[in-house]
């Protein structure tokens, strides 16, 4: 009876142990060049491993959403969203007025390297709000007038030998403009 006791209680509190990862909502926002957010877009995304995006499956996910509608975006950020609250500390939490709460100080985190992104083991109750948010910034297109200067102020580096000296260590360098 003691036994069948500790698993009903078990199986109530089950929802509030960490587990592992598999899988994150991924949203990907476009801002265009006036600032302004132009498209949203929310996928799933399965990892392949438990708790990891690799490096590879972030330049898939970037490379597969630069594009849209004919517009090219450069990546402007990365941020990540894991709720990593202890158990023990739900009701502690839930006590605290809005303004005392950090949670997005404390779960949100840029990413500043395009590298394998860790999660952290969540509780199964707040898996589903683990995500990562892509932020894309459109690129101006570039004019042709813009063009020919950007390719007029290429310099090349020239390197004179002087034949007095046998030492190669005594270059001259001349910068010469380079035109197309």
């Amino acid at each position: 009876m003691k036994h069948e006791l500790n698993d009903n209680s078990d199986n109530l509190y089950k929802d509030f142990y960490k587990d592992d990862i598999y899988y994150t909502n991924i949203n990907i926002i476009y801002v265009n060049t006036a600032n302004n957010i132009e498209k949203i877009k929310n996928e799933s995304f399965l990892m392949t491993t438990p708790n990891y995006i690799t490096r590879e499956e972030i330049i898939g996910i970037l490379k597969a959403n630069s594009i849209d509608h004919d517009k090219r975006y450069s990546l402007l950020s990365i941020l990540k969203y894991n709720i990593t609250i202890e158990p023990e500390d739900i009701p502690h939490y839930l006590k605290k007025s809005f303004n005392e709460k950090t949670h997005l100080d404390n779960h949100l985190d840029i990413i500043k390297n395009i590298d394998t992104i860790k999660f952290e083991k969540t509780i199964s109750m707040f898996q589903d709000l683990t995500e990562l948010i892509i932020i894309f910034f459109e690129k101006s297109p570039i004019k042709k007038k813009e063009m020919n200067n950007i390719t007029n102020n290429i310099t090349k580096k020239i390197y004179l030998n002087n034949r007095n000296h046998t030492h190669n260590n005594n270059r001259k360098t001349i910068k010469k403009q380079f035109k197309v």
